[in-house]
């Protein structure tokens, strides 16, 4: 499917969603300068109550450093300038490397952060949650975890981007792919097909995940074709407009380029972008977009990768379509 397949109107919502990456204002500097210094693997919540933005993001370094070694909570006012109320190492998680999160106010008032890291007792990814009557108070110690991979019969599973829809949680999560080698009718030959995709996994209270779908998977092909990682649903006047990470090398693990999708209903999605990236840098790549509707808003969350090969964590604020 490309843009122009769709309702002229979603056509149109969607045109109107797209954004200049490099004009966004910098949140948080890398941790170092060079390739392999990530700030980044945000997401974002707004709490009406207080008037205030919450960002989950992480500082990585190279490999041969420390790898995803802290990360933290910021708060801000206007959705662009934060500053950080809550920060944890990944000695905390007995972890090799934090990665992405994503802070959710429950009904009940509490205050949920998903947080996926390799655990280094099995060199395995999982998402625990912590849970605290504010952000500010959330304690590692007492995480409790909500999706294992081997109990799903799969290698890793990470990233989340957790929404409260009809009263349940509705959790994307970047998983090992159905498929990772396709033979010819020879044998002799193997094509990839994927590296990741991302499964739904739903809640009737955001901690016990019993059945896992998938719904968004490498195709193959393109230049996206061996990755498949959806970062956030934004809200259209029908549907969501769906930016994702994708890839077609095993090294676009950590330079995954921006697409975008659509989708209905949340359960399925088609790309739009078959030709090349939705948005991207001159210097690398736009990755781990989340799209937060707020009002007739929405702030723009990404990594950003500058002339130097680090990735800055930006923000960008554009006018809804509707």
């Amino acid at each position: 499917m490309k843009l122009q397949d769709l309702d002229p109107k979603i056509r149109a919502e969607l045109e109107a969603l797209r954004f200049a990456p490099e004009e966004g204002t910098v949140v948080a500097e890398p941790c170092g300068r060079g390739y392999g210094y990530w700030a980044g693997g945000a997401k974002a919540a707004f709490d009406a109550e207080s008037g205030l933005f919450y960002l989950f993001y992480r500082q990585r370094a190279p490999l041969e450093a420390s790898r995803g070694g802290e990360c933290f909570v910021a708060a801000s006012g206007d959705g662009l300038r934060f500053h950080d109320i809550w920060k944890a190492t990944k000695e905390q998680f007995a972890a090799n490397s934090i990665e992405v999160g994503c802070p959710v106010r429950d009904p009940s008032g509490e205050w949920r952060l998903y947080v996926s890291y390799e655990f280094s007792q099995g060199n395995y990814w999982r998402v625990d949650v912590l849970r605290s009557p504010s952000l500010e108070r959330l304690e590692p110690q007492d995480r409790r975890t909500v999706a294992m991979p081997r109990d799903l019969g799969l290698f890793f599973i990470k990233d989340p981007t957790i929404y409260l829809r009809d009263g349940r949680y509705y959790a994307y999560l970047c998983v090992s792919p159905q498929r990772v080698l396709r033979s010819s009718e020879e044998g002799a030959v193997r094509t990839v097909v994927g590296h990741d995709a991302t499964a739904l996994m739903i809640s009737e209270d955001g901690l016990h995940f019993q059945e896992l779908r998938y719904v968004f998977e490498p195709t193959g092909q393109g230049w996206d074709g061996v990755r498949a990682r959806l970062n956030s649903l934004i809200p259209l006047s029908k549907g969501y407009a769906v930016p994702y990470d994708g890839g077609s090398t095993a090294y676009d693990m950590y330079e995954e380029q921006c697409g975008l999708a659509y989708s209905e209903d949340g359960l399925a999605f088609h790309r739009l972008t078959p030709d090349g990236p939705w948005i991207s840098s001159p210097y690398g790549c736009v990755r781990y977009l989340y799209g937060l509707r707020v009002g007739d808003e929405v702030f723009y969350y990404y990594e950003y990768t500058t002339e130097d090969g680090s990735h800055q964590l930006r923000a960008m604020r554009v006018r809804a379509p509707i």
